[in-house]
């Protein structure tokens, strides 16, 4: 073949090649702290019936060129480019993607309202069987729901036994900084458990009089500064985007924990738990639950089980608990709090299982801080034949705070 036409060939190659999107530079789409990111879609992988949550690498989406991703913006809302809930778009180049022939910028495939979740209620029974499987998350298509926090909940007694999630300790130092927050939602609670009222600090003060014999003894425990909080299970920080985040705002995913031990120890358990997965850099299952229910004085110094609800629902968990396990290694630990900032020491009844914090790297000197919640740590296999409301874990070994 002569030089000059071989040079042509190649051109008429290349120019074919970015007409049709097979040489292009492929796509880098920047999801970190976009100013548009209250109004991300979800972005899925769809691999043949499956999807997957599509997982940043360091705040960043890479795609080849012609390779697909699933936008989708659930609950009565839609993709502003498409009038739909539900669209496939594939890599062009860059920020670009193309939609049904139309290429549009990234910045452009947004939903139209700002992006949470629904949940799905199922008969799947779980939690020792007191408890039925609820998945908060994303209906994709009718028949598909994909699973963001799994939720065994307890209808008898109105409260969540555990939750269950994932923390990409991959990607975790490039989380979303997302600060806006949305109403809890009700949606999941059975109709007798008005948690969204339970919550507020006036019907608590009137509830508390009524179960421990007066106003006063109410206010040793519920006043401006001690409350009961919304205590997330699954907690929003634990994920990577506003709209992931922002799906964690169900009743179903809190229990009754007080606020000086919900900002206090059990945060600082949730953020132990994150920067241990981000040393590791993998991906960290995450099972957090209740177990008991908190007594406290009457008037008479007689011992009251504490329910926000009537007939006994809703108790208050005289322990929260916090399972972190290493999907690469199997090892596993496991975090117990006493729901109760009154007490003035800690008895053996308090302690569920063997302390073994400083054993592996864990403990702090706040953590025996009563007030602040005293916490401890322990073998994730003694606690389960404790609480038989556990799920069935494989655990390998315990977990080190870091490598």
């Amino acid at each position: 073949m002569m030089p000059n036409r071989r040079i042509l060939l190649l051109f008429v190659i290349q120019i074919i090649g970015v007409v049709y999107g097979k040489a292009g530079t492929g796509c880098t789409i920047n999801v970190l702290n976009n100013t548009n990111e209250k109004y991300f879609p979800v972005m899925l992988n769809n691999r043949s019936s499956e999807f997957t949550f599509i997982i940043p690498n360091h705040g960043r989406i890479p795609l080849k060129t012609g390779d697909g991703i699933t936008f989708l913006c659930p609950v009565k809302n839609y993709l502003i480019p498409t009038q739909s809930n539900f669209t496939y778009a594939t890599c062009v180049q860059n920020t670009t993607l193309k939609i049904f022939r139309k290429n549009y910028n990234f910045d452009e495939i947004l939903c139209a309202k700002t992006v949470h979740g629904d949940v799905q209620k199922t008969n799947k029974s779980c939690g020792d069987g007191y408890g039925k499987i609820i998945n908060i998350g994303y209906r994709v298509t009718q028949k598909y729901f994909k699973q963001l926090i799994l939720v065994c909940y307890d209808d008898k007694e109105g409260k969540t036994l555990y939750t269950q999630h994932i923390v990409h300790g991959e990607e975790i130092a490039n989380k979303s900084d997302f600060k806006e927050r949305l109403p809890f939602s009700v949606d999941g609670l059975p109709a007798d458990v008005p948690a969204n009222v339970a919550y507020k600090k006036a019907y608590q003060k009137s509830k508390f009089s009524s179960l421990l014999g007066s106003s006063r003894q109410a206010e040793r425990f519920v006043n401006k500064k001690s409350f009961l909080a919304r205590g997330h299970l699954s907690p929003d920080a634990d994920f990577l985007f506003a709209s992931s985040q922002l799906t964690t705002y169900f009743y179903i995913n809190t229990c009754p924990q007080w606020q000086s031990i919900n900002a206090g120890n059990w945060l600082h358990v949730e953020m132990s738990i994150r920067k241990a997965a981000e040393k590791y850099n993998t991906k960290f299952t995450i099972i957090t639950g209740t177990h008991d229910v908190l007594e406290l004085p009457d008037v008479n110094d007689n011992s009251i089980e504490i329910y926000l609800v009537s007939n006994k629902k809703l108790p208050v968990p005289k322990f929260v608990w916090k399972v972190a396990l290493n999907e690469d290694t199997g090892k596993g630990i496991v975090f117990v709090s006493i729901n109760d900032p009154f007490i003035e020491k800690v008895t053996k009844d308090d302690l569920l299982c063997t302390n073994i914090c400083d054993n592996y790297g864990w403990g702090t000197k706040s953590l025996d801080n009563i007030s602040r919640g005293y916490t401890y740590c322990c073998d994730v296999n003694e606690l389960s034949g404790v609480i038989k409301t556990m799920p069935s874990i494989q655990v390998n070994g315990i977990l080190n705070s870091s490598p």
